[in-house]
């Protein structure tokens, strides 16, 4: 079992990473003093891990609390429902939630948490490999508003995060290549030896052995907690792990949140910056290359189609990073670094995006 120290300055706290991880659920919660626990999930997610949660929750008294499957129901009627769960199951302060499976289910039950009862205690158990890797981390929680993602949140750090990677047995191979796209970003931002390990991965990581990925896990989950320890609330350094980000969330919005996965989008979101850092003259052609080729390499994914140009420009304005009008870019200037770039133009959003939607991208697989 490996732990992977969180060093936010209000609220530390660990990410324990390996095989049966969660079948100490109970010890955990009894180690930060809470013994009642509301278990956010989805019905699949439950379906599929609800007897390993359960056995990890032998001695503790909780009930569980389902939300729809899917970005779309990301949102504050959902969010509604979530507090009525909360209140029929007198979940007080002196309680905990559980937030079992993707990234929809944290962003929502974290943000539950943060905003119930003016904030209560919330423990992250991720059960895929993008939530594992990205959205477990950070106590970055909130829902979408219907013309941008998140753009409704708060930081409200979890107690604890819990990553099993046995959840990862029966995950998807769609589901593991979403999540591989933030592995990969990972690696462009700050470690060249995890973007190589990735960039040797086979499509989709199947048939990738438990030790590359537990370590490809450990290496991501780790550089996201040393940026977040020394800035938790997005105010300078952070901004670099929005890398795809900018593009990816606009790509997601106009698409009504169904024609990608978040990691799909954010893999064209990486080949869209790394387009504006080439034309910048920031990045090296080659370094291009081998990031859209990395991309590629991860396996299928769904095409851009017609993507109507003013509508991008029209969601990348929305984006909740911007400042005094201006979308900071992050913008890779060579594997392994990355600047943020507060100046870039319309039209070199507007060429980005001829290049990518020109871009002949992977079949996608049947889901």
């Amino acid at each position: 079992m490996r732990e992977i120290h969180v060093a936010v300055p209000a609220r530390p706290y660990r990410v324990r990473l390996g095989t049966g991880a969660a079948e100490a659920l109970g010890e955990l919660l009894a180690s930060v003093g809470r013994s009642r626990a509301v278990v956010v999930s989805s019905p699949p997610i439950w379906e599929r891990h609800r007897d390993r949660i359960v056995r990890g929750l032998e001695k503790a008294t909780w009930t569980e609390a389902l939300v729809p499957e899917g970005e779309r129901h990301k949102s504050a009627r959902t969010l509604q429902g979530l507090y009525d769960a909360f209140l029929q199951a007198r979940l007080g302060r002196d309680g905990v939630v559980l937030a079992v499976g993707g990234g929809v289910v944290g962003d929502l039950a974290g943000f539950a948490a943060a905003s119930y009862m003016r904030g209560v205690d919330w423990i992250a158990v991720p059960t895929t490999l993008l939530s594992m890797v990205d959205s477990a981390v950070g106590g970055k929680v909130g829902i979408n508003h219907p013309r941008a993602k998140n753009l409704i949140g708060a930081f409200h750090q979890p107690r604890a995060v819990v990553a099993d990677v046995r959840f990862l047995d029966t995950l998807p191979a769609r589901e593991r290549q979403s999540g591989a796209y933030e592995i990969l970003k990972c690696g462009i931002i700050g470690d060249r030896a995890l973007f190589d390990a990735l960039r040797g991965a086979p499509p989709a990581l199947e048939g990738w052995s438990e030790a590359a990925l537990e370590d490809a896990i450990a290496a991501a989950v780790g550089l996201k907690a040393r940026v977040v320890a020394e800035d938790e609330r997005e105010g300078d350094l952070r901004r670099v792990l929005n890398l795809g980000h900018t593009l990816g969330h606009a790509f997601e919005a106009i698409t009504g949140y169904r024609r990608f996965t978040h990691g799909e989008a954010v893999g064209w979101g990486l080949i869209g910056a790394a387009a504006i850092a080439r034309r910048r003259g920031l990045l090296a052609g080659a370094d291009f290359e081998a990031i859209a080729a990395a991309v590629d390499g991860l396996g299928p994914r769904p095409g851009l189609g017609r993507m109507p140009p003013e509508r991008v420009l029209e969601a990348v304005a929305r984006d909740k990073k911007a400042r005094g009008g201006r979308v900071p870019f992050v913008l890779p200037t060579a594997i392994g670094a990355v600047s943020v770039v507060a100046d870039v133009t319309t039209g070199e959003v507007l060429a980005a995006l001829d290049e990518l939607v020109a871009r002949r991208a992977p079949r996608p697989r049947r889901a």
